[in-house]
């Protein structure tokens, strides 16, 4: 039997509230990026958790904080303005 690696939920989801919106797209550009090239390597599930909660970070600094669910819009809003930060950060 084959150990699949395990992702601590909840120190993750608080290691994503210290993340800057830069480093969160990073996240889910990098696993999304590993999960494309090996869909069925043995961290595919925790890739896939990092993606969700880099995300759902994202989502609730769009919301103001507030725990409601995002439209579609609001999260494509807030990665383009992160995405948008970031690209302004490397001309400097």
């Amino acid at each position: 039997m084959i150990a699949r690696p395990e992702i601590d939920h909840a120190s993750y989801q608080a290691r994503c509230r210290r993340m800057s919106d830069a480093e969160l797209l990073f996240t889910v550009a990098d696993c999304r990026e590993s999960l494309a090239a090996f869909p069925d390597c043995d961290k595919a599930g925790h890739y896939q958790d990092e993606i969700h909660y880099a995300a759902a970070e994202l989502a609730r600094r769009a919301r103001g904080g507030k725990r409601r669910r995002p439209t579609v819009d609001q999260i494509a809003a807030a990665a383009a303005a992160a995405a948008w930060d970031l690209a302004e950060g490397l001309d400097d």
